[in-house]
């Protein structure tokens, strides 16, 4: 929350996703279909390329990484020689391919990547993308931009709101999950935050009941369809904390689903980045329980604008022989009066109440190894609600990170970071068993 560094990939997933436009009548597409490969690492590689009036332009998609329509910015033909450039955080990403009979045959160059990728593909029919119907909804803070996701056929089906993450996303940060889900039968609306794109509102200074208000709105409309048989709430990382409270709120919820998602306070999950380094040098117990302390003084510092008592504290920090590999020093820049308002209005949410006043199932993902919560804390206090008769699922993903990707031996980040193969099929299975279950 504080400094977290966005790791490759999400920021990735933060560029890709956000061009979803019909094609024009007229415009020519080739879709090819195949897979990259890379010393031992292999994906699975589609990539859309169209031609309007003698534009082209190209998109691709990434099933096993969960990475839908990320749009080229360049395209050239040169010959028989096709070019495709995308970006990303890393830099251009640059596809060169030839034809080889019915094949196209490529290579795949990244910046900081000495080797550059194999691409073997070929040329398949457009099974197309799900049903979408764009939406305008009366929310709480003025219109919020959504789009419906449907599976094919008449239904009835299971409906589900996707909720955010923190930041201001769009409603395309969930178009991947929203589409693998609406293929397993689940409706699925997907919405921009409030304040982004096609949203109203504004997002700092937004509590999490705010946010709970918005995804209830949103959860209305879907609920009010002749097709939909009950509806629930998923929420990844912030939205783990507003998908229960969205839930014990509105009483129409059969069902909630986080991923990442803390079962502590904002302010205590706040501290895990040191707390992850004290543990990793192993700097002892008591070095976390000063730097916990030190931390907690820093938000009485957000809290209160009174940073004496914690300039104090950290500056007794500094002789310690684990100052340095803490990253405790992140805390010593003085933020901004927006960062302040915007952090004040959520940092203390306790969501244990609100966990235990849930009445419907809750399913919860976890990896071990997540570099941005302490999953293993939360996957204790659930364990307890649990033995308290609460009914929770926790499903766990050991290897993996904050956004549900392999990590590589000794927590190396891997070229194409995959998701778990059943992530999306055990979701699909907890709606369906839930919602059958609450009709």
């Amino acid at each position: 929350m504080l400094a977290r560094k966005l790791s490759p990939l999400l920021i990735l997933l933060l560029v890709v996703g956000c061009t979803t436009a019909t094609p024009h009548p007229g415009t020519m597409e080739e879709v090819w279909s195949g897979e990259a490969s890379a010393g031992q690492e292999r994906t699975r590689v589609l990539i859309r390329v169209s031609e309007n009036a003698g534009h082209p332009s190209a998109e691709m998609t990434l099933a096993d990484i969960g990475v839908s329509g990320w749009p080229a910015s360049a395209v050239r033909r040169t010959g028989r020689q096709l070019t495709l450039e995308f970006p990303s955080d890393s830099g251009t990403q640059t596809m060169i391919f030839v034809p080889r009979g019915p094949s196209l045959e490529g290579r795949w160059t990244e910046p900081g990547r000495p080797d550059a990728a194999r691409v073997s593909l070929e040329r398949v029919r457009d099974a197309g993308s799900p049903r979408e119907e764009r939406l305008a909804i009366a929310g709480p803070a003025g219109v919020i931009g959504a789009s419906m996701i449907l599976p094919t056929g008449e239904g009835p089906f299971p409906g589900v709101v996707m909720l955010h993450g923190s930041g201001a996303l769009p409603r395309d940060a969930n178009r991947f999950a929203a589409e693998a889900l609406a293929r397993r039968g689940v409706a699925v609306i997907i919405f921009d935050k409030r304040g982004v794109s096609e949203s109203q509102g504004e997002l700092a200074g937004a509590s999490f009941e705010d946010l709970a208000a918005d995804a209830i709105a949103v959860a209305k409309v879907l609920d009010a369809r002749d097709d939909i048989t009950g509806v629930g709430f998923f929420g990844h990382s912030q939205g783990g904390w507003i998908a229960p409270l969205a839930a014990v709120r509105w009483g129409g919820a059969a069902f909630v689903i986080t991923s990442a998602g803390p079962a502590v306070p904002p302010s205590r999950e706040n501290q895990w980045d040191v707390v992850r380094s004290l543990r990793a040098v192993g700097a002892g117990a008591e070095a976390e329980r000063k730097a916990r302390a030190v931390i907690d003084l820093w938000h009485a510092g957000v809290r209160t604008s009174d940073w004496g008592p914690f300039d104090l504290a950290l500056a007794d920090l500094r002789f310690q022989p684990w100052f340095e590999s803490s990253g405790i020093e992140a805390f010593a820049e003085r933020r901004d009066p927006a960062f302040t308002r915007a952090y004040r209005a959520f940092m203390d949410y306790d969501p244990l109440p609100v966990l235990r006043a849930l009445q419907v199932p809750m399913l919860s993902i976890l990896a071990p190894e997540d570099e941005s919560i302490d999953a293993v804390e939360t996957e204790r206090i659930l364990a307890d609600l649990i033995a308290e008769g609460r009914d929770i699922r926790i499903r766990l993903y050991p290897g993996y990170d904050h956004t549900m990707r392999r990590l590589g031996p000794g927590g190396v980040p891997l070229r194409w970071p995959a998701q778990p193969h059943d992530y999306h099929d055990g979701q699909a299975d907890f709606i369906h068993q839930a919602v059958g279950r609450s009709e």
